[in-house]
């Protein structure tokens, strides 16, 4: 009998150093408020706990500053097997610090613009994760087929935002192609968006409600100063707050493939090399048809057919 109890304790110290030597840790955070973020974490939870319910996170959400991330993130590197760093202020953070461990990102603009990663399709650095972003060509080929009449755009953007730096490049890009007359106004406060849609003629002019919480957060203000001028967005936060229409990725979605990104390297050892960035392959286009009627603007069927309607 002793000899049976001593055996059984060996096997219990052997399974619990199994276990120590095999755990993963991982650690996810993000600075500032961010309805985004908040929602990719909940389809993340959900992903993992579903696919790898075994590894250890640690959250720290909403954290007040980049300075504040950045401290904790070089604590954790000597600490965790990973890190997610979420909303692109982060990504563009990791742009300029380069980290030991694997480093995932997500809730952010397109990586490559924000200096994160080259090749989204083989990630270097260490790094791989999901981005929110959306081909501009794709957006305005559906705002086309709505506003055909369209030759001019104003941009409405979050001053200093790190999203700003992808919409502006993006957008100024497609109307170049197009041959479109482009002004963009960078915003401190909402006024700011307020005081420059009142100045615009909307004939022929198209406003687009950058992806920053402070524009797309106060949409309703800014549809109401533009008038029949039409408002569309690169969120759906805009759209139900009374904007016209908005091409938007999945958070949700992104969340839980940014958990197999997570899994893929950290439990089943493939080379971040070999996941690339993800982004949603199937993105919902928004439309308040109580905006449309209001302004006058006749939604195609085979845009309405497709949308998700906001009524």
């Amino acid at each position: 009998m002793k000899n049976l109890r001593i055996f059984l304790l060996i096997v219990l110290c052997m399974f619990c150093l199994a276990s120590t030597a095999y755990a993963i840790d991982l650690g996810y955070i993000w600075a500032g408020k961010s309805g985004m973020a908040t929602r990719v974490t909940k389809g993340f939870e959900a992903g993992m706990k579903k696919i790898a319910p075994q590894v250890n996170i640690e959250y720290r959400k909403e954290l007040s500053s980049i300075d504040e991330l950045a401290q904790v993130v070089k604590k954790w590197e000597g600490e965790k097997n990973g890190i997610v760093l979420l909303r692109s202020n982060a990504a563009k953070w990791l742009a300029g610090n380069s980290l030991a461990v694997p480093t995932f990102i997500g809730g952010c603009n397109h990586p490559k613009q924000l200096g994160v990663i080259q090749n989204l399709d083989s990630p270097e650095r260490n790094i791989t994760g999901v981005t929110y972003y959306l081909p501009v060509e794709t957006q305005f080929k559906i705002f086309n087929e709505i506003l055909p009449e369209m030759k001019s755009v104003l941009l409405l953007l979050g001053k200093g935002n790190a999203s700003a730096i992808v919409d502006r490049q993006g957008t100024k890009d497609i109307c170049r192609n197009l041959a479109y007359s482009y002004k963009e106004v960078e915003c401190i406060a909402v006024n700011d968006a307020v005081n420059a849609v009142n100045s615009v003629d909307g004939s022929q002019t198209m406003v687009i409600i950058g992806n920053q919480s402070l524009l797309f957060d106060s949409a309703d203000e800014i549809v109401a100063a533009a008038g029949k001028t039409p408002v569309v967005a690169y969120s759906d936060r805009a759209v139900k707050l009374g904007a016209l229409g908005g091409l938007v990725a999945d958070d949700n979605k992104l969340g839980h493939m940014l958990a197999e990104s997570v899994v893929d390297v950290l439990v089943n050892s493939k080379s971040i090399s070999s996941v690339p960035v993800k982004t949603d392959p199937a993105p919902r286009f928004y439309v308040n048809l109580k905006t449309a009627e209001k302004i006058g603007i006749e939604l195609p069927y085979s845009i309405l057919s497709a949308a998700t309607i906001i009524e």
